[in-house]
């Protein structure tokens, strides 16, 4: 799938941006008190706020979540007091909180402020020091990074803290943080490198799923989750705007497709870079592919660093219908997840029948013959359509595969299906040579896409990138039944039967021997 805009030259990011994405704030993992509880420890409030990572080169100071996602102008006081700091060059880790009537930070208030606009109330308490003028710190021992730390906060504005140490044993610590009911704490080893041995102990955690440490409404003894939103709900404007002109589909009927297919489809889309295909004048006007994060997106809205890209990564109903109300009718995802980039999640063959009008018995049966293959291979496989013309046939494969791996059990295939029915099929890409024949499309690559399952697709009747079981693989099957208007209450009735892809078992060793010996 290409972008069919002409391409912007890209710049490469200078100053504190560039430091940034140079830098990735350490990731915090849950701890036992009874496995965790060295002596040795620093341990700090988990702030009741969101964490930042604030850079500065020279004059420039940004303010960073942990998606990249930048806050500068959002806290210009806390920026302000960053580039005042002695040093040419900084990187400090902290968490941006508001303080309630009492004192104490309060998530609930950071994000009304939010809402509101520039906060100008806001502290940053310093957790860490990664770099300072011409020096990475990552590996020095957190001793020497907190004394530097606090050597370059001296006399500093109060925007800008230290965070507080919590003296005496890690039981006893959690005993009196939880008596006072704050949402936990964050231990480290004083000898400890920047990016190991960051540990959360939580007491309590916001109802609402979100991230940070504590929030005014908490339930007891769970983790604490470091992705809490400052934005508010998605919004659904010109609600009545028809996309679907022949069919009088509005975006509001759009809007409620999604929120009914998000818990299936949000489990195809966790972890993995989308790219989100619009139509803001409905599908008969102009189309363009989002790859990027757009400006101004909520942080809802993850972001993830990809090959320089700043990609979209959505995980959550919120982000899914902001997307969806900026008329994003098409998600297309990587193969791979985040977590693991150059391992595909399944092996791709792809029947596109092209512009064919008499296409639909073939397709059924070359779609029959690769699941013949892969019975023979003693691989299982998962079938969909793809909204439009063709089929999709995937093999969910288990950790540790390459890209290559799968390219070639998709290339096997196709070469056997050539030699087998040489005038129904083509591995040619090119359209005016494939001479009225179906491609078996193998390619996979890490930056190639597929259209998710559940994702609408621009056709009259708003059809639906469907999982079907392979009994219905017949030419009895009409994909065009999978519809905005049915597909929901075929899910309540079939569950998700794309589910085998979440969690793939197929190893391929033994297939790619077989196929290698079939050429």
């Amino acid at each position: 799938m290409a972008d069919r805009r002409k391409r912007r030259p890209q710049h490469e990011p200078k100053g504190a941006t560039a430091l940034a994405r140079k830098l990735a704030l350490a990731p915090i993992v849950g701890g036992d008190p009874e496995v965790h509880g060295d002596d040795a420890q620093l341990i700090e409030p988990a702030w009741d706020g969101h964490r930042m990572l604030a850079t500065r080169v020279e004059a420039d100071v940004r303010l960073a979540a942990l998606d990249h996602r930048d806050w500068t102008t959002t806290f210009p006081q806390v920026a302000r007091t960053v580039g005042k700091l002695a040093a040419r060059t900084l990187a400090i880790d902290g968490v941006i909180c508001v303080l309630d009537e009492r004192g104490a930070p309060s998530f609930d208030q950071l994000r009304t402020r939010v809402a509101g606009g520039t906060v100008m109330t806001a502290v940053m308490f310093c957790w860490d020091l990664l770099w300072l003028d011409d020096e990475d710190l990552r590996g020095k021992p957190l001793a020497e990074r907190r004394t530097r730390l606090a050597t370059l906060l001296t006399g500093a504005h109060a925007t800008l803290a230290i965070s507080q140490v919590l003296e005496g044993d890690l039981p006893r610590v959690l005993a009196a943080v939880t008596a006072l009911g704050l949402g936990g704490v964050v231990a480290r080893r004083h000898d400890s490198s920047y990016d190991t041995g960051w540990r959360e102990f939580g007491t309590s955690i916001d109802s609402s799923g979100s991230a940070g440490a504590r929030s005014d409404a908490q339930r007891r003894g769970e983790s604490i989750n470091w992705r809490r939103s400052m934005s508010p709900a998605p919004p659904l404007t010109n609600a009545d705007k028809v996309l679907y002109p022949r069919d009088g589909i509005t975006k509001r009927d759009i809007v409620g497709f999604y929120r009914a297919v998000a818990p299936v489809l949000i489990a195809h889309m966790i972890d993995r870079p989308i790219v989100v295909q619009r139509w803001p004048d409905g599908i008969d006007e102009f189309d363009w592919y989002q790859h990027r994060m757009p400006p101004r997106a909520p942080d809802y809205l993850r972001a993830a660093m990809v090959d320089g890209v700043r990609r979209i990564v959505i995980e959550n109903g919120d982000a899914l219908l902001w997307m969806v109300n900026q008329a994003g009718l098409t998600y297309h995802a990587f193969a791979s997840r985040l977590s693991g980039l150059a391992e595909p999640d399944y092996a791709m063959i792809d029947l596109d029948p092209g512009d064919r009008t008499t296409w639909w018995d073939e397709t059924i049966e070359v779609a029959l013959a690769v699941r013949q293959v892969l019975e023979l291979l003693e691989l299982p496989s998962v079938v969909k359509t793809s909204g439009q013309r063709g089929l999709h046939i995937l093999v969910p494969l288990a950790p540790g595969h390459s890209f290559e791996q799968a390219e070639d059990l998709g290339r096997g295939v196709a070469e056997l299906l050539l030699r087998l029915m040489p005038d129904k099929v083509t591995l040619d890409q090119e359209k005016d040579k494939r001479r009225g024949r179906l491609l078996v499309d193998h390619k996979q690559f890490m930056a190639k896409t597929l259209v998710l399952p559940y994702s609408l697709r621009a056709a009259d009747g708003a059809t639906v990138s469907t999982p079907i079981g392979w009994d219905e693989v017949s030419v009895a099957l009409a994909p065009r039944s999978f519809t905005l208007r049915t597909v929901i209450s075929r899910i309540e009735a079939k569950g998700d039967l794309a589910t085998p892809l979440l969690a793939g078992t197929a190893q391929l060793g033994r297939a790619l021997s077989q196929l290698r010996g079939q050429r």
